[in-house]
């Protein structure tokens, strides 16, 4: 599998400055990043300051990728063709809803051969939770992020330091802090970890589909700072049970989405949505479903993958698959 890489962050935060410092330390580590920029009108030119910095980069002008520009995203990404050593890296605009984007490259089927999203949030110090009515949206940005990066550091005084560190934790946010070259070590563990993993299947956290049994994560070095996590649900499986599972989440998740076939009516496909600590929504699609088989895909940072595995194999592995 490949890597994907998503570099979040609110307009201005510094998030092209973090690119730049970025890709010469992954090419010292031998990685060859493809790299995709989105944003309003200006990917082109971003682009141009970049072209030294990586042999491939593809531009996305106009609306953020997790709507818009979604189609011209996901054809940028089926084309890619995967090889050793190789990472994608996303820069997004600057008001990209990275819930509704992980939630989209987490359960496209056309991209298996890449890793679930690990997602960089940039935060700028100075401007941090100072933009009115756009506040929530950056806080969002840095909810679902692995890591964090904090910008134009030095250049704020102690007391705003103070105000900021405060703040994200006040908010919760688990990111590992890291600069570039630590996050390129993190990216190189990853290549190293999945490279010999075929598809997203092949690293799923089952249930494996009824058998009960557990299988380490494949770049676990990452699992306790994730942006999304799938488990493998059995063919069948009571909406109770489901929604056991969704209540026993640690409430650091902060969205899963998935697909079920229910065993109160086993012909029809059910897409389940839950935000935060809300209700579970239902909602029936048929007798087909694009995805392989029944999965869930969990959306937070700051828990560990172990107890979730756990809850999953008490509340499913016992289940046949054909139940």
């Amino acid at each position: 599998m490949t890597p994907l890489i998503l570099i979040v962050g609110f307009l201005g935060s510094g998030k092209t400055t973090y690119l730049r410092r970025l890709l010469p330390e992954l090419r010292g580590r031998g990685i060859d990043p493809h790299v995709i920029i989105n944003d309003y009108q200006n990917a082109r030119v971003d682009a141009e300051l970049l072209r030294e910095l990586a042999v491939s980069i593809v531009p996305i002008s106009g609306s953020c990728v997790c709507c818009g520009s979604r189609d011209e995203l996901l054809g940028a990404l089926e084309k890619f063709e995967h090889s050793p050593n190789r990472a994608v890296v996303i820069e997004t605009n600057g008001t990209t809803d990275s819930e509704e984007l992980i939630e989209l490259l987490s359960l496209e089927p056309a991209l298996a051969r890449f890793t679930q999203p690990i997602q960089l949030s940039v935060i700028d110090g100075q401007r941090w939770q100072k933009r009115f009515w756009h506040n929530p949206l950056e806080l969002e940005q840095a909810r679902t992020a692995n890591f964090l990066f904090v910008s134009r550091w030095d250049d704020i005084d102690a007391r705003r330091r103070e105000k900021v560190e405060e703040s994200l934790a006040s908010h919760g946010l688990h990111g590992e802090r890291v600069d570039p070259a630590g996050f390129a070590g993190e990216i190189e563990a990853v290549i190293a970890a999945v490279r010999d993993l075929p598809t997203r299947e092949a690293e799923a956290h089952p249930a494996e589909r009824g058998c009960g049994h557990h299988h380490k994560h494949p770049a676990s070095h990452i699992a306790h700072h994730f942006a999304s996590m799938q488990i493998d649900l059995p063919n069948t499986v009571p909406r109770r049970s489901v929604t056991a599972f969704l209540d026993g989440l640690p409430r650091e998740v902060i969205r899963v989405k998935g697909l079920a076939r229910l065993s109160e009516s086993p012909d029809e496909y059910h897409v389940f949505q839950r935000v935060d600590d809300g209700a579970t929504q239902w909602l029936p699609i048929g007798q087909t479903a694009r995805l392989s088989h029944p999965l869930a895909v969990l959306i937070g940072p700051g828990i560990e993958a172990g107890p979730i595995l756990a809850l999953a194999g008490e509340i499913f592995g016992s289940q046949p698959a054909d139940t």
